[in-house]
């Protein structure tokens, strides 16, 4: 017999939820660490193009704190980040994902 638990059924979730301090603190920190990550992976995007935080703080016209804190995730708006891909070459693009059906709207 097999002694292998999925990980829903141990009661760690429910665990990390009351040890952050209920659902919407652990809501909150879930968000900060995905935005911590998607702010690393800027970061890498942008080393892998070569270039630099003071190149894309002058693309951008920021200074190269606000670089270095986008980077850690720390994005005000969406207006922020579309110039952040822009000056990385890229484009941000919004989807509306309704499954069987996909719209741009931004």
């Amino acid at each position: 017999m097999s002694t292998h638990r999925r990980w829903r059924d141990t009661g760690q979730l429910e665990r990390a939820v009351e040890t952050a301090g209920g659902a919407a603190q652990f809501g909150a920190e879930v968000e900060q660490l995905q935005d911590w990550a998607r702010g690393w992976r800027l970061g890498e995007l942008r080393k892998h193009r070569g270039l630099s935080q003071k190149q894309i703080a002058d693309l951008m016209g920021i200074s190269v704190a606000r670089v270095s804190q986008i980077e850690q995730g720390e994005v005000s708006t969406r207006e922020v980040l579309s110039r952040y891909v822009a000056a990385l070459g890229g484009e941000l693009k919004l989807i509306a994902d309704f499954g069987d059906e996909q719209l741009r709207v931004g």
